[in-house]
C-alpha cells in the first residue's frame, strides 16, 4: 500500500511541476486564477472515422483561438485515412507515425481518438500534460480495438465514451477523466453507433479542456470489477453457425458487424454471404437493402431447456456472379444459446 501511495505523490508532483512551467509561459491566460489556462497547444492521433468527432471539435476551438491556440496531428502514414483527409482540407500540419521526437515540442497535451498504435513512453513524456484517449465504451468494459463492435454483439443496451489519461505499454487501462453514457437502439449497427459515439466523444473531449488541468488531477482509477476485452475484428467473427447460435446472436452479430466484415454461412453445402437480417419481422436498420437473391425464414419452435426465435434472412451464392441468380426460400428453428 506504501509503495502505491508512492507512485501517486510522485505522478501528482510531476504534474504540478509540469503546470507551474506551463503558467510561467501562459502567466496572461491565468489572469492570475490558479490552474486555468484558455490557450492550449494540442498534438492529436487518430486514424479512423471515430476519431474525426473529436478532431472537428479541436479545429472549431482553435478557429476561435479561445482554448486551442496549436493544432496539429499525428496518423498511419499507409494509406489516406480520414484523419489525414481532413488535416489535408483544412491545411492542418499533418505528421506520419511514428513521429519524429523534435516534432512533438512546443505541446501542452497529446489527444488520441482511434489511433490503433500504442504510444511508446517517450512520446507520452514529451507532452507537460501528458495524453489523454477518447475511448468508445463505459471503461473498463470493452478495452481494446473494436469496443463499439462488441458491445453490440454482446446485446449490451447502454455503452458510451470514456475520457483516460494514456499510460506508457497499456491499452486503455488509465484513470477515467470522465464518461458519457449512450443508449444503444434495438436495430442500430455499428457503423450506425460509432457516429453517434464519435460526436459524443467530441464534445465530452472538449468538456474536459475546458477544465484542464484539474480534470487530471480529479482523475479515477478504472474498478477491477467489469473488465472486458475487444480485441481486433477478424474474419472468423462473420461465420454464422446455426446450430450453435440463437435468433437474437445472429441478429446482434449482424448489426455489430454490418458493412465491416462479411457475414457469411453454409447450408446444404452452398456457401453464402447475408446482406440483411431482421429479427421479429422488424428490420435491423432503415438502410438501403440489396436486391435479395436468397431469403431465410426461420420459423418459430420450441425444444426444453433451449433458446429460440425468428430472423429473417437475405442472401445470394458467393460463388454466383450473375445478377439475375436463383431464389430460394428455407425454413428452420434456432434453437441454441449463444
Amino acid at each position: 500500500m506504501a509503495f502505491r501511495t508512492t507512485r501517486v505523490f510522485r505522478k501528482r508532483s510531476c504534474l504540478h511541476r509540469h503546470l507551474a512551467i506551463i503558467r510561467s509561459k501562459n502567466s496572461e491566460a491565468f489572469n492570475d486564477k490558479p490552474l486555468r489556462i484558455h490557450s492550449w497547444k494540442v498534438m492529436f492521433f487518430g486514424t479512423d472515422d471515430f476519431s474525426i468527432g473529436s478532431l472537428t471539435k479541436l479545429k472549431n476551438e482553435l478557429k476561435s483561438n479561445q482554448m486551442i491556440s496549436k493544432l496539429e496531428i499525428v496518423t498511419s502514414k499507409w494509406h489516406l485515412n480520414p484523419v489525414k483527409l481532413f488535416g489535408q482540407k483544412e491545411g492542418l500540419v499533418v505528421h506520419d507515425w511514428p513521429i519524429a521526437q523534435h516534432a512533438l515540442q512546443g505541446f501542452d497535451i497529446g489527444v488520441v481518438a482511434s489511433f490503433g498504435h500504442l504510444i511508446p513512453k517517450r512520446v507520452i513524456e514529451a507532452f507537460p500534460l501528458g495524453m489523454v484517449n477518447v475511448h468508445g465504451s463505459l471503461l473498463p468494459r470493452w478495452r481494446g480495438a473494436a469496443p463499439v463492435n462488441y458491445a453490440i454483439m454482446h446485446g449490451d443496451t447502454v455503452t458510451g465514451v470514456s475520457i483516460m489519461r494514456i499510460r506508457p505499454h497499456t491499452f486503455d487501462k488509465g484513470e477515467v477523466l470522465s464518461r458519457q453514457e449512450v443508449s444503444i437502439h434495438p436495430n442500430e449497427t455499428a457503423l450506425e453507433l460509432r457516429a453517434r459515439l464519435s460526436e459524443v466523444g467530441g464534445k465530452e473531449l472538449i468538456s474536459c479542456m475546458q477544465r484542464l488541468p484539474e480534470c487530471l488531477e480529479d482523475a479515477h482509477p478504472q474498478p477491477e470489477e467489469g473488465i472486458c476485452y475487444a480485441p481486433k475484428l477478424t474474419p472468423e467473427l462473420g461465420v454464422i453457425d446455426f446450430k450453435k447460435m440463437t435468433a437474437k446472436c445472429i441478429f446482434d452479430r449482424f448489426r455489430a458487424l454490418y458493412g465491416i466484415i462479411p457475414i457469411v454461412t453454409t447450408w446444404m453445402d452452398l456457401k453464402l454471404i447475408l446482406h440483411e437480417v431482421s429479427l421479429n419481422n422488424e428490420t435491423h436498420s432503415d438502410h438501403t437493402t440489396p436486391n435479395p437473391s436468397t431469403k431465410f425464414t426461420f420459423g418459430e419452435g420450441s425444444v426444453p431447456g433451449s433458446e429460440f426465435g425468428k430472423v429473417k434472412m437475405y442472401a445470394h451464392k458467393i460463388q454466383d456472379v450473375e445478377p439475375n441468380r436463383e431464389k430460394l426460400t428455407l425454413e428452420a428453428i434456432c434453437m441454441s444459446c449463444c
